[in-house]
């Protein structure tokens, strides 16, 4: 399985306009969020800093910032990622345990663990401290073994002291849970920055075994090596690994932090995790993930559980044939393209369906399967041209939702609400048609001006 820096190199070289190599030292403080907010608007490139003030190392960011880069980690593109994803995970590829690797090459235990020598970054001016975003938790089941990756919120605060935050309350909460319960004094941990990307997309997932999927994804195993003060085992060739302990009875503030909502949020678990060895590679490299509303953070979160989502819809209505959670609706909104010929209301269905399948979901757009639902302009235009507000919005009553969302008046609670742009019955009589050209045409222009 190729690490990160063969990825990076891959990426260098097969899509130069995708990689931007920045030689201008960058403080640890606001510079490398005001440098992506730069490139933003301009392809949304990863972004390597090759100086940055106060450390000697490397910081890469903006890894997952492209739908279409994100897509290419699976060999699939933006239209057929979420069939790859299940095409990809419907086998299983066991990882492989190895005595050493990469990773191991330094190692500071002990006295000699300092997160101040890393790179961890203040994003914004009310971020309550320097945030690592980019940290895969590996915890094992206290009792079962059970193996999960996933995200969390660490601030560093201390030479072996994170912050935490799991307020996504997924299966890491469930495993400190029972090591409370337990009463055990900590549960292991181990967080990995830096590594193939297919070990983030599945570590986005909110399931178990995320080793076996990410070797799925990747069409070969991840290779795994223990951890040096616990059991935990982790990726040989990551660039950077901490290894540590998740205090079951102690608590200190953390945050406030950039959510993905776009808005600050103070809300926190408020766990502490103690750091008892560094390892990591010869000159590593640090990867960071862009918070708040970037387009990185969402789409590495939302990509993942959206292609399960997608999963659920097909095998209930296999008249759903598109579906996107654009960028800028934050998780909240999905447009959905049904093929409804001859079977009128199905595409509510499905949008109740989607609804109940993702919590996170306020705003379900419905489209025909003529538009392509990464188009935005389509989308807008079918919803202008092939809606009326009088008939075509379905309001439904407030249920759960997301507890970030900032426009909620009691947390956790959301209405919901169904845009339906499929062109209405009565067309078929009335002679409504969208003009169109040759195919033949189309392909033999396409093939001359390619």
């Amino acid at each position: 399985m190729k690490d990160l820096r063969q990825y990076l190199e891959d990426l260098r070289q097969n899509f130069p306009e995708e990689f931007v190599k920045i030689s201008e030292q960058v403080s640890l403080e606001y510079e490398i969020t005001a440098v992506w907010k730069m490139f933003e608007r301009k392809g949304n490139p990863v972004l390597f800093f090759e100086k940055v003030q106060g450390c000697d190392m490397p910081v890469v960011a903006n890894v997952f910032g492209s739908r279409a880069r994100v897509a290419r980690m699976i060999g699939a593109d933006m239209w057929n990622f979420y069939d790859k994803w299940l095409e990809k995970t419907s086998v299983i590829v066991e990882p492989e345990y190895v005595s050493t690797g990469p990773v191991k090459e330094v190692k500071h235990l002990s006295s000699e663990v300092d997160l101040g020598t890393l790179p961890a970054l203040k994003f914004f001016v009310e971020d309550g401290g320097r945030y690592i975003t980019s940290g895969i938790v590996v915890a094992n089941h206290p009792e079962t073994g059970e193996v999960n990756l996933s995200f969390a919120r660490l601030m560093v605060k201390d030479r072996n002291k994170l912050g935490v935050s799991i307020h996504s309350r997924g299966n890491l909460w469930r495993y400190f849970n029972r090591a409370t319960e337990l009463g055990r004094p900590w549960l292991n941990v181990a967080v990995v920055i830096g590594c193939n990307p297919t070990l983030y997309l599945a570590a986005a997932t909110r399931t178990t075994d995320e080793y076996k999927m990410a070797g799925a994804l990747a069409s070969e195993p991840v290779q795994l090596v223990k951890c040096e003060t616990n059991d935990v085992h982790v990726p040989s060739d990551a660039e950077i690994v901490l290894e540590g302990r998740m205090l079951t009875n102690v608590y200190e503030d953390e945050g406030p932090f950039s959510e993905y909502t776009g808005y600050v949020s103070g809300r926190s678990t408020r766990n502490v995790m103690i750091i008892d060895c560094i390892t990591h590679r010869r000159n590593p490299i640090f990867q960071t993930i862009i918070p708040t509303n970037s387009s990185e953070h969402l789409l590495l979160g939302g990509l993942p559980m959206q292609a399960n989502v997608y999963k659920r819809l097909k095998e209930s209505i296999p008249e759903v044939k598109g579906i996107n959670f654009p960028v800028w609706g934050t998780h909240f909104v999905a447009i959905l393209s049904v093929d409804k010929e001859g079977k009128e209301g199905v595409q509510i269905r499905a949008a109740m369906l989607l609804m109940g399948a993702n919590p996170y979901v306020k705003y379900v757009i419905l489209v025909d399967d003529d538009i392509d639902v990464f188009d935005e302009m389509q989308v807008l235009w079918a919803v202008a041209t092939r809606s009326q507000p009088d008939r075509s919005m379905h309001l439904f009553p407030v249920t759960d939702g997301n507890m970030l969302d900032p426009s909620q008046e009691r947390a956790g609670f959301t209405s919901r609400a169904v845009i339906d742009a499929t062109s209405p019955p009565h067309w078929k009589n009335a002679g409504v048609k969208v003009p169109s050209l040759p195919r033949d045409v189309v392909e033999k222009v396409q093939k001359k001006f390619k």
